[in-house]
């Protein structure tokens, strides 16, 4: 069992790191804690702790401080906790010892565990030599900005193991963990697809990873047997770019920062998630314009079967093909469904499945690796709007009649529109529209005009007043257009009817 002193001001972030993980079970235990550098120092002499976590930022002495004690006394490796904003006191931890760090915001139980055990091998072989750094530290360091160029330690690293190969090709790998528990099943794996290249692997992150390729002869691993295909094959999850050739091993970091961006188009491809830099690098923004007008014609009738074929067919024009850039696919999903559901939140605003198809659309969005997640995902969302609107038209259909229909009864001598109906229902004006026709076979100018032509009829026999009064009594303010309305619906002019009743005929 390895001892672990964990040192860190924040009371509340110690208990966080104790319940992190069931420590006994994966071999660790907690032996003492303390709150600053000095603290540290006495736990560290009275309990001879085998590992140390250590927060850079702490009153009384600091983590920097701490990590130079420990290291001039040849004490235990000691991983740093650091924030975002503290990358020089980390570059100063590194300088004076420090064994490895983690970003305290981003810590999981994984990430800890995988950082511990790198140092398993030295502890339990008990050797009181300092381990030299492994390639995973020093890229991490190189990639996360804790050290500055030339990388002189990361260069040295890598020449002494990778002479005399001149030329590298790297490897980024998006989303490694489906397919590889860890480096060492990450690094396994390579072998039997690069027998015959010296290389060096690492996860830089729980969902990044980077291979460092020699190639002695310049040859292009095109040409080694269809690298990336067997690659993607043993790795079906996991998103990956190969770059080209480069002799200056300084341009590490630059590579990794632009494979990064290239490995986020395999969004794009439906069936490959492996890709070389050649075939990416020179994309541009060439799709075919959205005919948003028609979309939104669908989205605001909450029509979302044909508002999904709409996009849909939009999409198909864009798959296969590097025509999009990643970020600005993904935004104009984001769009196309944000108006969705807002639309469906007016039309239906008690379906509370909403809320889920929400959340559940913009995480998935995040990490869909491939055309095929994103096609997936968004028939998943459109039929769940659909469902939601089918939902609430069977149990509100009759009540929002009812409800419209007292409305516009105690309203219809007012200059009322649609709008105004759909703001008092809280429904989408187009998809209120349809509702109506759909519900009552006619119009909602048809079924106003019906509830103001009969309230002008019983005006017309029981009072004296004037065709105008009574045209503006109802709610028209042009009665001429009353009179075109009346006779359209009873078949003869206003006063001709006024004269017929009170005759005692008929209609």
């Amino acid at each position: 069992m390895k001892k672990l002193l964990i040192i860190d001001d924040e009371f509340i972030f110690r208990q966080g790191l104790r319940y992190l993980l069931d420590w006994e079970s994966c071999g660790y235990t907690i032996i003492s804690e303390a709150s600053n550098g000095k603290e540290g120092l006495d736990a560290l002499g009275k309990y001879k702790p085998d590992l140390i976590l250590c927060d850079v930022v702490m009153p009384v002495m600091n983590g920097v401080e701490f990590v130079r004690r420990v290291h001039e006394a040849g004490g235990p490796p000691v991983i740093m906790l650091s924030n975002f904003d503290e990358f020089d006191k980390v570059r100063r931890a590194f300088q004076y010892g420090a064994s490895d760090y983690l970003l305290k915001n981003k810590i999981s139980s994984e990430a800890l565990l995988k950082c511990l055990e790198r140092f398993s091998f030295s502890l339990e072989s008990a050797s009181p030599k300092r381990s030299e750094k492994s390639f995973s530290l020093l890229a991490r360091q190189v990639l996360d900005g804790y050290v500055a160029p030339p990388y002189e330690e990361f260069q040295n690293y890598i020449h002494s193991r990778f002479l005399p190969v001149q030329t590298f090709r790297l490897l980024y790998i998006h989303n490694p963990l489906p397919d590889f528990k860890d480096e060492y099943h990450f690094h396994e794996n390579l072998e039997t697809l690069l027998p015959d290249n010296k290389f060096c692997c690492a996860f830089t992150t729980q969902n990044h990873g980077v291979c460092l390729i020699g190639c002695p002869s310049g040859l292009e691993l095109e040409e080694t047997g269809g690298f990336l295909y067997r690659l993607n094959e043993i790795a079906p999850h996991t998103s990956c770019v190969l770059s080209l050739p480069f002799l200056d091993i300084s341009l590490f970091p630059a590579k990794a920062e632009l494979l990064y961006d290239l490995s986020s188009y395999s969004i794009l491809f439906e069936d490959r998630l492996c890709f070389y830099e050649s075939e990416l690098s020179a994309a541009s923004e060439s799709a075919p314009a959205f005919a948003t007008d028609i979309y939104m014609q669908y989205v605001h009738s909450c029509r979302f079967k044909e508002a999904y074929s709409f996009l849909s067919e939009y999409l198909d024009t864009l798959k296969n093909t590097p025509r999009m850039k990643p970020l600005n696919f993904k935004k104009f999903l984001e769009y196309t469904f944000y108006i969705s559901i807002q639309s469906a939140r007016k039309s239906a605003p008690n379906c509370t499945d909403l809320n889920y198809i929400e959340i559940h659309f913009f995480k998935s969005l995040d990490s869909a690796l491939s055309f095929r997640d994103v096609n997936a995902l968004l028939e998943k969302a459109y039929r769940g709007l659909a469902l939601c609107i089918a939902e609430t038209n069977c149990m509100d259909s009759e009540s929002h009649i009812s409800i419209m229909h007292k409305f516009l009864e105690e309203n219809y001598a007012n200059q009322i529109t649609l709008y105004d109906l759909a703001n008092y229902l809280h429904m989408n004006y187009s998809y209120l529209s349809t509702y109506i026709s759909t519900n009552t076979g006619r119009h909602f100018s048809e079924y106003l005009n019906d509830i103001r032509i009969r309230h002008a009829k019983e005006f017309l026999i029981q009072t004296e007043e004037s065709i105008s009064s009574i045209s503006t009594t109802v709610g028209y303010t042009d009665q001429s257009y009353f009179g075109k309305i009346f006779k359209k619906l009873v078949g003869i002019p206003p006063l001709q009817y006024r004269n017929i009743k009170r005759k005692g005929d008929t209609t």
